[in-house]
């Protein structure tokens, strides 16, 4: 519940106050008339208090109902200033004025209230010309409390209004968040898994066949010991990826320099080295991983070069090789997504990937903010 509703009284303290007020007006309309009188202010309150009754029951998308009601009850009053202008009669009359200047719209209660005002004008220049005057003043009282009483109520309505505007849109962004989050350990498993669990995939089934065909034995533990050494490669991504996650992750410039001497590849760092967030330090570890994991599958023996470099405001990084003539097992494995989910990586990162044959060979190129 908000804090505009708490301060708000509750429904049951209303319905009291209003119970009390009708009660003590109803007994003032019959104690001050005279006695040969009463029946008739009796009569007249009743008439007055029921217009309020149903005033208080008309909902806020029924303002037809509500302004009958408030004629009603002005009616009454009037009747009753008419039998006793010593009476309260005045007092139906203006609160009327009152809740129609703060509940209805303009276009009705301006009309509703300038009516009441005449016609309590007429009643007290014909029953009490000296009371004109007071009359008037008192009018103008209730109309200045209405349109004061509207706007507070209109500000609330505003605000409360602004205030659940502002908690979807709260609830909006973290739905949002969660989603972004779900994606990200989506890309962060399935580019594990499509980079290792593929070649080792591969790998077992060339041992099996080899096995069959009662290969050396050597050739079959080459297969063997590649996919072991694909399955702790995918291990130390997975717990990489974990570290990520979490917001913990070792400098990018180790990791780039590990992987390029894994590869065999020369490697070059431009810059001064400085931490990067763990999104970007991963997309540059992912990027380097799998141009330099095609070179094995596509362009095995070939030369290969990678350049980091730190600018002010991005990274880049950067992966070229000469080609090579000969061809791998695990040329044909692979499902072509790797590249396909650098480039979204980069992209949500505001970033950009350009991956294609140069002169020399073929080239991966990664530009990503800091």
């Amino acid at each position: 519940m908000s804090l505009l509703r708490r301060l708000r009284p509750t429904a049951s303290g209303v319905a009291l106050g209003r119970v009390v007020g009708a009660l003590l007006f109803v007994a003032a309309a019959v104690l001050v008339v005279p006695a040969d009188l009463r029946w008739l202010a009796l009569a007249c309150a009743a008439v007055a208090v029921t217009g309020a009754v149903f005033s208080w029951r008309a909902r806020a998308d029924q303002p037809i109902r509500r302004v009958i009601a408030l004629v009603v009850m002005a009616a009454g009053g009037h009747a009753l200033y008419i039998v006793d202008p010593a009476s309260p009669g005045w007092l139906p009359a203006g609160i009327a004025i009152s809740v129609a200047l703060a509940a209805l719209p303009l276009v009705l209660a301006v009309p509703f209230v300038l009516v009441t005002i005449a016609t309590a004008a007429l009643i007290a220049e014909l029953r009490n010309p000296a009371a004109l005057v007071p009359m008037m003043a008192g009018c103008v009282g209730f109309a200045v409390l209405g349109v004061v009483v509207g706007s507070s109520r209109q500000r609330a309505d505003q605000a409360e209004r602004l205030l659940a505007s502002e908690k979807a849109t709260q609830e909006a962004e973290a739905r949002a968040q969660v989603y972004a989050e779900r994606a990200r350990l989506a890309r962060e498993i399935h580019d594990i898994l499509a980079h290792t669990l593929s070649a080792q995939i591969v790998g077992l089934e060339s041992a099996r066949l080899l096995l069959r065909r009662n290969a050396p034995a050597e050739a079959v533990l080459q297969q063997i010991d590649q996919a072991q050494k694909l399955a702790r490669e995918g291990l130390d991504e997975t717990r990489q990826a974990v570290h990520s996650l979490r917001g913990d992750t070792r400098p990018t410039a180790d990791t780039v320099r590990e992987l390029a001497a894994s590869a065999n590849a020369r490697l070059t760092v431009e810059g001064p080295v400085e931490p990067l967030s763990p999104e970007a330090g991963l997309a540059v570890e992912r990027t380097v991983r799998e141009a330099l994991t095609n070179v094995r599958k596509h362009a095995p023996g070939a030369a290969v070069r990678v350049r980091l470099s730190y600018a002010p405001s991005q990274v880049e990084v950067e992966v070229c090789d000469n080609g090579s003539a000969s061809r791998s097992e695990l040329d044909f494995t692979g499902a072509g997504y790797g590249l396909a989910g650098l480039r979204e990586r980069a992209e949500l990162l505001g970033g950009k990937l350009d991956a294609g044959p140069v002169d020399e060979g073929f080239r991966v190129w990664l530009t990503i903010p800091r």
